[in-house]
């Protein structure tokens, strides 16, 4: 009786031992809760299963036990919305998976939560706007892509929103006007590129405008 009695808080007392997880069905197919540990007895991940899909939301956790990620899945587990974070529970990235690889929008935060990185991505590659920020949240960098090859024009700004450098890119490869400028708006430099070779006229300006150095590449 003692036993009995002594056996039963123990169960209480650890629900995860009074519950059946890591179950397979007759067809070999994953239900219910389901929970994997690391070899130091830390939990690896937990989340449930439905007809071998994954359901709802999984915890993924670092080998000293804080939350690493969370991925709540849905459409019978082909996709999943995406957490990421640091060992201090600080979110470092958002974004979706499908059919395990990066889809739609990603979004990634610095240790104080603003963002400092945005992509698109489609079937895993990039595949539209890749936007690089400053640390205080200002645009530093945009970028075009097409099925995970540059494709248009790239620019970047200085903190207070003006021109830095732009240049064009098709099929990943330099083509067209290539400018960089001054903070006031000025033009610093001026040239073409061609299949990614600088060609033609190129000109360098000082601060005030004026030309101050040419040269010519045939």
């Amino acid at each position: 009786m003692n036993f009995l009695i002594a056996l039963l808080a123990f169960l209480i007392t650890n629900p995860i031992l009074s519950q059946e997880i890591n179950i397979s069905d007759k067809n070999g197919n994953k239900q219910g809760k389901w929970k994997k540990f690391f070899k130091n007895g830390n939990t690896k991940y937990e989340g449930q299963f439905k007809d071998n899909y994954p359901v709802g939301i999984f915890k993924f956790y670092y080998k000293t036990s804080e939350l690493k990620s969370e991925k709540e899945f849905f459409h019978q587990g082909k996709a999943a919305a995406t957490r990421f974070y640091n060992k201090e529970g600080k979110i470092m990235s958002i974004g979706l998976y499908v059919d395990e690889v990066k889809d739609s929008t990603w979004v990634y935060f610095n240790s104080d939560s603003i963002v400092i990185l945005s992509e698109d991505y489609k079937n895993g590659k990039l595949n539209g706007s890749t936007k690089t920020y400053y640390d205080n949240g200002k645009l530093y960098e945009h970028k075009i892509w097409n099925e995970g090859i540059q494709d248009g024009l790239m620019k970047q700004y200085y903190l207070d929103g003006s021109v830095k450098f732009e240049s064009n890119f098709n099929s990943g490869i330099k083509n067209g006007i290539q400018k960089s400028y001054f903070q006031n708006g000025k033009i610093y430099s001026e040239g073409s590129y061609k299949n990614g070779e600088k060609e033609g006229l190129w000109k360098y300006f000082n601060i005030n405008g004026d030309i101050d150095t040419t040269y010519y590449i045939k």
